[in-house]
């Protein structure tokens, strides 16, 4: 009589093909998981390209913005057509702050405020940094705003543009002043090499910043050449 053996999968052999699938899929989900993260999560490639171009794009802006500071005023001079303020903010179309003094070392504040007289016409403009949210603001004055100095705190009617959107960089922007400091303008071309004296603005900015490297720390330095003292 001939022995009949069965033929098909066993239940062990079923066990294991289910126990190699599930390792698979489990598998899977832990390499989407990592995927996810490092381009969607904090630090991933997609946040990180938010902030650099927010970085990019809010630094070109302020740039175009401060280089018309104290364009058309006659003598143009820090104090008087520029503040520097500590603790600033801006409320009810009002400035709030701390004067500060611009050394010939390096003045730190979060508030800029400078004039630019444009057909006749004294505006202001205001740079501020808000540590809080770490966004970087640009504000321009609706009505005249002459004399800055005394007139600063004053009713303007601002009206805001967003350079850097909050919460997107992990630390905000640090903004100094240094008076004195002979800086050179985009272009000059050294003595030495020019033999000729290199046009020189006696106020230098520097906005420092972070970027999403970890540990990258910048600064971007600006001469105000429109200024005399």
């Amino acid at each position: 009589m001939m022995r009949r053996f069965q033929a098909g999968v066993s239940l062990i052999s079923l066990m294991v093909g289910l126990a190699i699938s599930m390792f698979a899929v489990m598998g899977a989900l832990a390499l989407y998981r990592s995927a996810s993260l490092n381009m969607f999560g904090n630090g991933g490639l997609v946040r990180n390209a938010a902030q650099d171009g927010q970085l990019a794009s809010g630094l070109l802006s302020a740039q175009i913005a401060l280089q018309g500071a104290g364009y058309g005023i006659s003598n143009a001079a820090s104090g008087t057509d520029l503040l520097l303020l500590g603790n600033g903010s801006i409320s009810n179309g009002r400035l709030s702050g701390t004067p500060t003094t611009i050394l010939n070392s390096a003045t730190s504040g979060n508030l800029l405020v400078w004039g630019e007289q444009i057909n006749g016409v004294y505006r202001c403009q205001a740079l501020l940094i808000d540590s809080n949210d770490k966004s970087l603001r640009l504000y321009k004055s609706s009505g005249s705003c002459s004399p800055l100095a005394s007139n600063w705190n004053g009713a303007m009617g601002w009206s805001s543009s967003t350079l850097i959107a909050p919460h997107v960089l992990s630390q905000a922007p640090r903004l100094s002043l240094r008076g004195n400091a002979g800086c050179w303008p985009y272009g000059a071309v050294p003595n030495t090499i020019s033999s000729l004296a290199a046009p020189s603005a006696p106020l230098e900015l520097q906005l420092g910043y972070d970027t999403s490297t970890a540990g990258a720390s910048n600064t971007y330095t600006l001469c105000l050449s429109n200024f005399r003292s």
